[in-house]
């Protein structure tokens, strides 16, 4: 009677095809991420592969991740490799090199035996990026009377922006970054916060915020008001006689040019005169 482990063994020679020396072995097949997608960027900073197992029942598998596109594992224990036994491994945690869309690669061959390794496969690109824009700014008029506004924007990396007038997080939506901006401030006088996120294509955000002062046209003073004192006011300035220590806002000058005019006290007056 042939004793059951030799069966066994019989057996398993059957199902992995024999022994694998002098075969070369075969390439594994399938192999791919969980955790990327081919070529798009992503923030997520360890890769998770899996792959199925090839013919000839190996022995185990030789990986490798690094920013090579082209490697091949030399000789029956390559040194630049590690050794894994199933079909998944993760690598490290590569934010410790703080990636900016890095394009990694993962390598693989199957153990056969003591002296044969299949053919290297390799996967990718698998873009990692964990560095948010920089350089981020926006920047608006500093004092003005119209509502809507040129807003310059800044942000090296970004391929996105979310303006708003309520938060980073709140009001508005994702549009295409763009170096500016027209935008209209919520109504009513005061200091208006201008907010503006920017994100790149792994969706790393970085953060700006700006205050435009939202004055009335003809308040040349800041008053609360375009009345009668804004009018002296000009008419000094047009005289040559200045305004004392008044500061003039230039925003607030209504035909928008900076300078006091005569046309610029006709509006004052004209305000006057449509709230009499």
């Amino acid at each position: 009677m042939i004793p059951r482990i030799a069966l066994i063994v019989t057996f398993l020679l059957w199902l992995c095809g024999g022994p694998a020396s002098g075969q070369g072995g075969e390439a594994v097949p399938n192999v791919g991420s969980l955790t990327h997608f081919l070529d798009v960027p992503s923030q997520v900073s360890r890769m998770k592969m899996t792959w199925d197992v090839p013919e000839g029942c190996p022995q185990g598998y030789f990986v490798r991740f690094d920013t090579e596109p082209d490697h091949t594992f030399v000789g029956p224990d390559p040194a630049d490799a590690s050794h894994t036994t199933g079909t998944s491994f993760t690598s490290r945690d590569f934010a410790d090199s703080a990636p900016d869309d890095v394009a990694h690669y993962f390598h693989i061959a199957a153990k056969y035996g003591e002296e044969e390794i299949g053919p290297t496969t390799t996967a990718g690109p698998y873009r990692i990026d964990v560095v948010p824009p920089s350089g981020v700014s926006v920047i608006g008029p500093e004092v003005t009377s119209a509502r809507t506004v040129t807003l310059f924007l800044e942000a090296e990396g970004a391929s996105e922006m979310h303006v708003s007038n309520e938060g980073h997080e709140a009001g508005g939506g994702w549009e295409p970054m763009a170096s500016f901006r027209e935008w209209e401030l919520p109504g009513g006088r005061g200091d208006k916060a201008v907010y503006v996120r920017f994100r790149d294509p792994a969706w790393n955000t970085a953060d700006a915020w700006d205050t435009v002062r939202l004055i009335i046209a003809g308040d040349i003073d800041d008053s609360g008001a375009a009345d009668l004192m804004d009018a002296i006011l000009a008419l000094q300035i047009l005289a040559g006689a200045g305004a004392g220590d008044v500061r003039i806002h230039p925003g607030a000058v209504p035909d928008g040019d900076g300078r006091i005019g005569l046309s610029d006290v006709i509006f004052i007056l004209r305000t006057l005169g449509s709230d009499a």
